[in-house]
């Protein structure tokens, strides 16, 4: 169960099938926003290629001359785009990657340029019922799936020593850092320790979705109009905890509200004045996952499925998949 999850998909057809069994099971692509040029400029960019390893391996490796645009998934075959701060290094072999340049960029890229990630996914030892599938395909294009962070937030007690650091017990947090091989939570590297405070927000994000869509809170949600790329829709906005949070009165507010008075925490105790570099103000995150192109093809007698679909960045395939597969929670 992902944690923080406690409501039900919506799909009432979904079926039993394995994915993963191998990491060219599922494959997952970056899509860059529109308009860039590769032809000249101070910054080199890169393909990478990755299977089976770490971000973390990934980012020792190249060191601090490289920027990414997202965190891919280990149990993966991955594609994403490396920028570099300057056109002349030297990089390592690794086991499990591999670099392709495709061009030099005027600015390094970050975060901003990311649209989404485009999804191939096996099925195997599939129920292969139609009528999942074609609801399953409803329900993403509809923009109706819940948003829910994935199982790969909360891995490692990521979530818990967030949980410590904002509850500001420091010893706990250093405790539970120890089991990793670190010295203490100061020894942890920055892009680290600010990502357990964020695993803790992805956690109270997924209560908030849950109270909203378990009906435990009642009211209007905010809803927004959204065109980036080829998404366009309409979609409701929830929030994510932090020291700027302010009550808007809608019900993802309401519902956030509710969680925190349970966690015994406010919201400006994510201002962390002993470590103010991991801090978190918050913000807004879609309450649905934002989807193009879904789509499916049904192989019976190998009892196999393949799923392809478009996520809009930040959005977890496997959440997505939870509304065709029984066994994602």
């Amino acid at each position: 169960m992902i944690p923080g999850v406690t409501a039900k998909a919506l799909n009432e057809i979904r079926i039993k099938g394995k994915i993963k069994v191998f990491p060219e099971d599922f494959v997952v692509a970056e899509v860059i926003k529109k308009g860039l040029s590769f032809k000249e400029g101070r910054h080199l960019l890169a393909i990478a290629e990755k299977k089976g390893v770490e971000h973390a391996v990934v980012s020792k490796t190249l060191g601090n001359i490289a920027n990414y645009l997202g965190i891919k998934d280990k149990d993966a075959l991955a594609y994403f785009f490396v920028s570099f701060k300057r056109v002349k290094i030297n990089i390592k072999n690794v086991p499990g990657i591999r670099l392709r340049f495709v061009g030099k960029t005027k600015t390094i890229l970050t975060r901003r340029y990311l649209l989404g990630n485009a999804f191939k996914v096996k099925i195997r030892d599939c129920e292969c019922i139609e009528n999942a599938f074609q609801n399953w395909k409803n329900i993403l294009e509809r923009w109706e799936a819940p948003n829910f962070y994935g199982m790969q937030r909360f891995e490692n007690n990521n979530y818990v020593i967030g949980e410590a650091l904002v509850k500001r017990d420091f010893k706990k947090a250093d405790e539970l850092v120890q089991e990793d091989g670190y010295n203490g939570i100061k020894d942890v590297p920055l892009w680290l320790r600010r990502f357990y405070v964020q695993a803790y927000q992805s956690y109270l994000f997924n209560r908030e979705l849950s109270k909203v869509l378990n009906g435990e809170v009642s009211g209007e949600p905010i809803r927004m109009n959204f065109s980036e790329g080829f998404f366009n829709g309409s979609v409701e906005i929830a929030y994510l905890p932090g020291y700027g949070f302010r009550d808007k009165g809608d019900v993802y507010s309401k519902a956030l509200i509710e969680v925190a008075k349970e966690e015994g925490i406010k919201f400006r105790h994510f201002y962390i004045d002993e470590y103010q570099e991991i801090s978190q103000e918050g913000g807004i995150r879609p309450a649905r996952i934002i989807a193009h192109k879904a789509n499916y093809r049904i192989n019976e007698g190998l009892n196999e499925a393949i799923v392809n679909f478009i996520l809009y960045k930040g959005s977890y395939a496997t959440v997505a998949l939870r509304e065709l597969l029984s066994d994602l929670g």
